[in-house]
């Protein structure tokens, strides 16, 4: 007779294949929220509670220490993956503190101003209930509709030179038509003097000038506060790890190596629970995983892309300053601080010309991309707006090499605020 079943209790302890691990945004700090949790994609996590302890000098007539007191409690570790699209979107907006548009922009381009094709830009305006507004028009009485492809909202760069604008706004509407942008009150308060030197008769309206650009983008760094509950199941139980902020996002790059991604996560407390709090759970994203061999687009520094091959490109987006407020009366943090967007990026290629080293030389600032995509045409591109190369190096690392050029590139933020893009890439 032939055997047949399973073997059981062969496991020495809970497998790793089946401990999932989800997470979703809360609504109130440091409270674990009910509704869908997201499955995770990960290659690994190290989330883990950190007791803060003490043991006060008591005098004693034994040779012992005293009792062991708790003084805090924390959580820190990171969530670690192999890069595929929208699996770590949520990490990527708590980093930038936005919201990502709801439909990707790439397969709209860019609106350039031009004669007969004119965008005013105004704001407190009666005929548009005093919203800001970009309204496209042929004369100065016709309006025109560029507009009407576009997504009932999202976030738009505006770039005007001549006139020292360039601002990122979300707009709210548009107009029937495509005729107009609306925009909340202030969207474009950063310019409002700009627009009123920019000699119109009425100092609230301006039309851009010609050459000046209205360009779609995914998202942009902001100042939206966003924490996370993670769950992870065990033994038919939940482990809370609740308060927690996004620390630092790294996307690496590296030739021969798949692309990945390290999310270092700081929360305030950690609870074990018998209860599925969880109305449902959202299954881990099915899109293939990228690479850098054909998935690889390139990487650009000021417009151009540097001349021998590029071997690696290191993504660092962090909160700078940041950390966790603590009182009496409880465990855990009571309150956190989400510091300020600092990015960078490290890049290395093959050496060819000096082209980076006269621009690190001329003090240059500009745009700076990596992209990347997947199998099925999904990637993303990320672009620190107004990057400024720091220690470039060529060393000579010995006989029968290439020489290999590292460039460490620094984010700044543009006059009117803006460090980061990152747009999201779609099958044409």
């Amino acid at each position: 007779m032939a055997y047949t079943g399973a073997t059981t209790g062969y496991a020495a302890g809970e497998q790793t294949n089946t401990s999932p691990v989800d997470y979703a945004l809360e609504t109130t700090y440091n409270t674990a929220p009910g509704g869908t949790y997201q499955r995770l994609r990960i290659t690994g996590e190290s989330l883990a509670v950190q007791d803060g302890t003490s043991t006060p000098d008591e005098i004693n007539d034994l040779p012992e220490d005293a009792e062991t007191v708790l003084t805090s409690r924390s959580v820190s570790g990171s969530v670690n993956g192999a890069l595929s699209y929208g699996t770590y979107d949520d990490f990527l907006a708590a980093i930038l503190g936005n919201d990502w548009m709801a439909a990707p922009a790439a397969a709209n381009a860019p609106i350039v101003v031009a004669a007969g094709n004119s965008v005013q830009i105004s704001y407190g305006q009666s005929a548009n209930s005093g919203q800001d507004a970009l309204w496209s028009h042929t004369t100065a009485a016709t309006a025109g509709n560029v507009f009407a492809t576009w997504p009932a909202t999202g976030i738009v760069r505006v770039t005007d030179a001549a006139n020292k604008i360039d601002v990122f706004a979300a707009y709210q509407s548009i107009k029937t038509g495509g005729t107009t942008l609306l925009f909340a009150p202030g969207a474009f308060s950063s310019v409002y003097t700009a627009i009123a030197n920019m000699g119109s008769s009425n100092a609230q309206t301006a039309d851009l000038s010609v050459g000046a650009t209205i360009t779609l983008v995914d998202i942009v760094n902001a100042k939206l506060g966003k924490t996370f509950t993670f769950r992870k199941k065990l033994s038919g139980k939940f482990q809370h790890f609740t308060g927690c902020m996004i620390s630092q996002v790294q996307i690496q790059l590296q030739k021969g190596q798949p692309p990945t991604v390290q999310i270092d996560v700081v929360g305030s407390d950690m609870a074990v629970s018998t209860v599925d709090i969880s109305g449902s759970v959202k299954g881990a994203t099915a899109s293939p995983l990228m690479d850098t061999v054909v998935g690889f687009l390139g990487c650009t520094i000021f417009g151009s892309a540097p001349a021998g091959c590029v071997q690696s490109a290191t993504i660092t987006l962090a909160r700078n300053n940041s950390g966790q407020d603590t009182g009496m009366g409880h465990v855990g943090a009571c309150g956190v601080q989400l510091g300020s967007l600092k990015a960078s990026m490290d890049i290395e290629y093959f050496f060819k010309d000096f082209t980076e080293f006269t621009a690190w030389q001329a003090g240059k600032k500009g745009a700076v991309s990596v992209s990347i995509k997947g199998a099925d045409g999904y990637g993303y591109q990320f672009t620190l707006l107004n990057g400024r190369i720091f220690n470039p190096k060529n060393p000579i690392s010995g006989k029968n090499a290439t020489i290999v050029t590292t460039v460490s590139v620094t984010g700044n933020r543009l006059p009117n605020g803006g460090t980061v893009v990152i747009n999201r890439i779609v099958p044409s």
